[in-house]
């Protein structure tokens, strides 16, 4: 789906990239760390002509974007900042509305669709007619979101999507991009200074330092103890076990062997580190899984982390 080959940015006498190669493949949430000034913005823009490469070739949906129209190639791709961008003398809906109005879709076909998208971003239809300075920081990143997700794009791109919100908001937010990213199976590329946020939310992540892809795969296996350091200080936040074990299932140590019958039980989904915290507040060594035979143990949880 987006495709960098041999990519190479410069600013006048600054390499923001080097030589960057890498792929993200159609329905992956891949995030996009690293420390300031690592090149995460950069690659992110250079999706949608924002930014143009010295050398290399930037291929979205298998055409390299040089030849693309920018104003065309940007309508078709979402796009979500930190600031929200919202224009403040339009109302909610008409923010909404944007893309759909430029690439005209008529009025009927435009209004059915802020209707849903307000569903889906899970904003009350009655915030429609408001102004962005009427709106909490939450709820504005929300009309941001849907105003990317306007015209139906199968690429979304998010700079910094939650930076400028509350912990407990941000904590909301992401649990909505993930069910929303779960419901839609759109592409999106995220960059985040937050190595937790990169984590939780990524199928694929991407590490950045100096302008250069250092490390790049499935969230566990950038905290694992093979892992690239770098990738693995940077992601692992001083406890690189204990976030592994957030990002894997209970299913990754379960025994077949029964559960104690007052044994607690986790519920479905549950990682292991929610096994882990269970096991420190009850005392038990053993635990159980609602609706699922078998059993966990103690000794297997912690081996999951080194």
């Amino acid at each position: 789906m987006i495709r960098f080959e041999q990519v190479s940015v410069r600013f006048g006498a600054v390499v923001a990239l080097e030589t960057v190669s890498l792929a993200v493949e159609a329905g992956v949430l891949c995030t996009l760390v690293g420390p300031s000034g690592s090149g995460k913005s950069t690659l992110m823009r250079l999706v949608n002509r924002l930014v143009e490469p010295a050398g290399g070739r930037v291929l979205v949906r298998g055409r390299d974007v040089a030849g693309e129209n920018p104003a065309l190639l940007r309508r078709s791709i979402g796009y979500v900042m930190q600031s929200t961008g919202l224009f403040p003398h339009r109302s909610v809906a008409e923010n909404i509305a944007t893309v759909p109005l430029l690439l005209g879709w008529d009025r009927p076909r435009i209004a059915a669709r802020v209707t849903a998208l307000l569903a889906l971003v899970r904003l009350d239809p009655e915030l429609a007619e408001r102004r962005p300075a009427e709106l909490s920081g939450g709820q504005a990143q929300r009309v941001g979101l849907a105003r990317a997700l306007a015209a139906d794009p199968d690429i979304l791109l998010m700079d910094e999507p939650f930076g400028a919100v509350d912990p407990l908001t941000r904590r909301e937010l992401r649990a909505e991009l993930r069910r929303i990213h779960a419901d839609t199976g759109k592409t999106i590329l995220l960059v985040t200074h937050d190595p937790e946020e990169a984590l939780e939310l990524a199928t694929q992540v991407v590490v950045l330092r100096d302008g250069q892809v250092v490390a790049e795969g499935a969230p566990a296996a950038l905290v694992a103890p093979d892992a690239a350091p770098f990738a693995r200080e940077l992601l692992g936040g001083g406890q690189p076990g204990l976030r592994r074990l957030s990002l894997l299932p209970a299913s990754a140590a379960w025994e077949d062997a029964p559960a104690p019958p007052d044994a607690p039980r986790l519920p479905p989904g549950a990682t292991l580190a929610d096994a882990l915290s269970c096991m420190a507040e009850t005392g038990c060594n053993v635990l159980g899984l609602e609706e699922q035979d078998g059993s966990l143990r103690l000794e297997a949880v912690l081996a999951q982390g080194r």
